[in-house]
């Protein structure tokens, strides 16, 4: 894709074709199948080449940042809400136990990355290393989330939890496990480790 800012009205444009495409889908879509959507029919996204990593990249963010301001107007004009995930992508319809009298924002997602795909200017700047580096990161971060996830269900517990809860439950399962209370060894080095784990990150949930 080309490294330009595109212009308000292409912007808006592409927002309101989201829209329809989103209500089209109401069981959601991915990321992959809108960019081939896009690809086809919005001039924005005539140079995609998702084998080319700036241009997968600048397809990437350009389509995040028009559904982040999408799902932000649909909030202000309460008439929805947008769940965004590159694996599914859905418009829910509003509810009125989504929305207080006085407010026209929801609870933020669990994960909500708008504030980093609002400046535009990163189309332009952007280069090949910085995005490798993003997705080393992001890679990471993926893999101590997934080692977080499972610690906790050997603890049985599961996000969000503090650390004060996780030592609760790490001390009754050791009580519970110990081979001197009749436990079973191998459970026991099991919670151990996955103490170990959560300790060691200091994780929270995303």
């Amino acid at each position: 894709m080309n490294a330009t800012i595109p212009p308000p009205e292409a912007l808006d444009a592409l927002e309101m074709r989201l829209e329809e495409l989103l209500t089209a889908n109401p069981a959601g879509i991915s990321e992959h199948e809108l960019l081939k959507t896009l690809r086809r029919e919005q001039s924005l996204f005539a140079a995609f080449n998702p084998r080319e990593l700036l241009s997968l990249f600048r397809g990437h963010y350009l389509l995040f940042h028009t559904l982040y301001r999408l799902r932000d107007r649909l909030l202000r004009e309460r008439r929805g809400h947008l769940t965004i995930d590159p694996l599914r992508i859905v418009l829910n319809p509003a509810s009125g136990a989504e929305f207080t009298e006085n407010s026209t924002t929801l609870a933020p997602d669990r994960l909500d990355l708008a504030d980093w795909y609002v400046d535009l200017r990163r189309l332009t700047t952007v280069t090949a290393a910085e995005v490798g580096e993003w997705l080393r990161q992001f890679r990471a971060a993926c893999q101590a989330q997934n080692q977080r996830q499972a610690a906790l269900a050997t603890l049985e517990l599961r996000d969000p939890v503090d650390a004060a809860a996780i030592k609760r439950q790490y001390r009754r399962l050791a009580m519970r496990h110990h081979p001197d209370r009749g436990g079973d060894g191998q459970r026991l080095r099991e919670i151990h480790a996955a103490l170990a784990v959560l300790a060691s990150r200091r994780a929270t949930p995303a």
